[in-house]
């Protein structure tokens, strides 16, 4: 369905391990652009509360493929929408991409990248500010997880950066 009557929307991508600030730039984008923020975290906590490591990860993709859909629907009503999963795989950005301009909308990337050591510092600086409930990635096996998270990682490079709109 494509968007002719509303106002043209955008999706704001953004792409980062974690730690590299996606969640703080993704709350100054939702101030400045009055976007809806899609935060999958934000959903587990809110669901799982004190179950959120175990079961977080187990639902994490169901979530993402849920806020999809609100999001496409969302961005049909000409109103601006803020992807925060990490976006690591360039075949999910191509997808949300492709399917965001069959809306008609414009598609942002905002590429974020930390070294490991300050990726570390950061998480290990949030985890201290954060409540009993909340979904943490755990300080013991943290070097291990930042190893695996940049290995899979697919950073975007310079041709598909162009594949964007500014």
């Amino acid at each position: 369905m494509k968007n002719t009557l509303k106002s043209p929307s955008t999706l704001h991508l953004i792409c980062g391990l974690p730690g590299t600030g996606k969640t703080t730039l993704a709350k100054k984008i939702e101030i400045e652009t009055n976007a809806i923020r899609m935060c999958p975290d934000e959903w587990i906590k809110e669901m799982w509360k004190d179950k959120a490591e175990t079961e977080g990860n187990t639902y994490r993709d169901r979530i993402e493929q849920l806020q999809w859909r609100f999001s496409k629907q969302i961005l049909t009503n000409g109103i601006d929408v803020i992807i925060e999963w990490g976006t690591w795989g360039k075949d999910e950005r191509d997808r949300l991409r492709s399917e965001a301009k069959a809306l008609g909308s414009s598609v942002k990337l905002y590429y974020l990248h930390a070294e490991k050591e300050v990726m570390k510092a950061r998480i290990i600086e949030r985890n201290k500010n954060l409540g009993d409930h909340e979904f943490l990635m755990s300080n013991d096996s943290l070097d291990v997880e930042l190893d695996k998270a940049i290995a899979i990682f697919q950073p975007p490079t310079v041709v598909e950066m162009g594949m964007y709109d500014e």
